[in-house]
């Protein structure tokens, strides 16, 4: 019912289906979709009708699966470990894919074969694949394991590691980063980021302390970092990161130094004079202490 490079102006396929080569004649005619969405997967029916005079009405239909292909996000590796039997379970996931991806494990290079793979449907329609494998922890041993995602949207496999393994601390990171003229002020929010080797399993839990005890209380933890929120100067100190797994323990220190505020204010002739927090009219100028950042690594 459409001439040839007549779009569809209604409905999910509004201006981007047409027909294309709609000659009766050549007895051919194509679709054309156009901005491909993961929408349109589905079967699609063209229907011929034969209609003429004298001739009795006839109709032939053909049907095609479209499958719109989808590339997953990149396969990621979660781990659970149960310390009272040292099992360990892996899971890698590509998540959002279409079709599914399929994910392949390796221990050092050689194929495992006994994973337990499903796939999940998103609420988005989107398909979620998972492989599931359990390992034995045991003392003395560091295998890599290695889960890779193939997918026809991919022009080349996507890949995964971890390595079981204790952590070990390589340094303590602040941010912002200070300097001899962008120092940490009174006020700032800071955060302390425990460095590790990327992709150890078990995961490290991550412990803080400042000065030998307790974090202070406007800090929390988050995974390998500890926020200090609206620091003060009684938060400087050292900070001490302890990382521990179920194969072994690692520790790092970083000294801390937040600066006081100095005021410039307006002198009695109108120049500038500093003062500690007095009184006087703010310029809107605050200059920081000095601040002095060691980072020593145990």
């Amino acid at each position: 019912d459409y001439d040839e490079g007549t779009a569809y102006a209604y409905g999910l396929y509004r201006n981007r289906a047409s027909l294309v080569n709609a000659n009766a004649d050549q007895l051919d005619a194509s679709l054309r979709l156009t901005n491909l969405q993961f929408t349109d997967n589905g079967t699609y029916e063209c229907v011929v009708a034969a209609r003429g005079s004298g001739v009795a009405p006839q109709d032939e239909a053909a049907t095609m699966e479209l499958v719109a292909w989808v590339a997953p996000n990149d396969p990621t590796i979660t781990d659970d470990y149960k310390p009272n039997t040292s099992n360990l379970t892996l899971t890698c996931t590509a998540y959002s894919g279409n079709p599914a991806a399929t994910l392949t494990w390796y221990r050092d290079g050689s194929r495992i074969y006994h994973d337990r793979a499903q796939v999940l449907t998103s609420w988005r329609g989107y398909l979620d694949t998972q492989s599931t494998i359990s390992v034995i922890v045991s003392p003395g041993q560091s295998p890599t394991f290695q889960c890779v995602a193939n997918h026809p949207a991919f022009t080349s496999p996507k890949g995964v590691s971890v390595t079981l393994g204790a952590p070990s601390v390589s340094a303590i990171n602040i941010s912002p980063t200070p300097t001899e003229y962008n120092p940490l002020l009174e006020l700032d929010d800071v955060i302390l980021t425990c460095m590790t080797q990327d992709g150890i399993v078990p995961e490290p839990v991550y412990e803080w302390q400042h000065d030998g005890g307790p974090a202070p209380a406007n800090a929390q933890r988050y995974g390998n970092q500890l926020k200090i929120f609206s620091a003060q100067v009684e938060d400087s100190g050292t900070y001490t990161c302890t990382a521990t797994n179920a194969m072994g323990t690692d520790t790092g220190e970083v000294l801390l130094v937040v600066g006081g505020f100095i005021d410039i204010i307006q002198g009695p002739q109108g120049g500038a004079s500093t003062s500690t927090m007095g009184p006087g009219a703010w310029v809107g100028v605050a200059l920081a202490a000095a601040v002095a950042v060691f980072v020593l690594v145990l």
